[in-house]
């Protein structure tokens, strides 16, 4: 495969012989003759010249896009209470439209200045993706992996709603019928995938002991009710590798210069 950038530059990404990476290979058959909708936050480095008043700025100027309006000061305070209510606006009323997209983005946006801005740079179709979709095969996730390196092609979960970690990080009710709607497994493979710029450990910061001491607690129901037989940290954070690429460092240079892909090629 290989990944054309706005200036005509590409560079290539060599897919692993595994059945997930044939998903993809057949799903690009298609993509390949579709514009990336590459956004500005799709680049890492488009976080590092972004305070969190910019970014806060930016949630309301979307969120007016789909008609809600932004508590400014609840943002700027970091008041993940408040997040979680713009969560639930998008998840009640996502319509399939880009706008609500972008503004969805914003929360997450919001919610994760203070984090750490890792450096992978993101290929996502989004509303492009339409019947591209799939479920997942179990046997696609039996190699995930929470340990990333520089070059890797990857993909990982997303999907409407939150991950059990961040149902329990973001204080949402310890109700098991709202963690049922809204904490979900990896249901669908979708045709979004990252490139790592820099080695990461997908367990940094993650409070691994306190919230498997909440989890076990809530994991029999909930994966009952997901049809599952267990969910760990692993599962939720786990992410599975494509394939790789040895252009780091250009990719690096070109997104830096503003440089973002238009197209993913066979």
């Amino acid at each position: 495969m290989q990944i054309v950038f706005s200036n005509g530059q590409t560079v290539d990404l060599i897919l692993q012989s595994t059945p997930v990476a044939s998903v993809y290979q057949k799903t690009y058959k298609h993509l390949q003759h579709i514009p990336v909708p590459f956004r500005d936050w799709d680049n890492p480095f488009y976080f590092d010249n972004q305070t969190h008043s910019d970014l806060v700025e930016k949630l309301i100027l979307y969120a007016s896009k789909v008609g809600v309006q932004i508590n400014k000061e609840s943002c700027l305070a970091q008041d993940q209470n408040y997040f979680n209510s713009l969560h639930r606006i998008y998840e009640k009323n996502y319509n399939g439209h880009t706008t609500w997209l972008d503004f969805h983005e914003h929360i997450h946006a919001c919610e994760k200045h203070l984090r750490t801005n890792s450096k992978f740079m993101t290929i996502d179709y989004r509303e492009m993706m339409g019947m591209l979709e799939v479920p997942i095969d179990p046997v696609w996730l039996v190699n995930r992996t929470t340990k990333i390196c520089a070059g890797d092609v990857f993909i990982q979960w997303s999907e409407l709603g939150k991950s059990p970690y961040t149902y329990w990080k973001h204080n949402e009710p310890d109700d098991q019928h709202r963690m049922q709607e809204l904490a979900k497994p990896w249901l669908r493979l979708i045709p979004k995938i990252q490139i790592a710029l820099e080695d990461q450990d997908c367990l940094n910061d993650v409070d691994t002991t306190e919230f498997n001491a909440w989890w076990k607690n809530h994991s029999q129901e909930w994966c009952r009710h997901w049809n599952i037989s267990d969910w760990t940290v692993k599962d939720i954070f786990g992410v599975v590798v494509l394939g790789r690429t040895q252009h780091v460092e250009e990719i690096t240079t070109l997104l830096k210069n503003n440089q973002t892909p238009v197209r993913v090629l066979l």
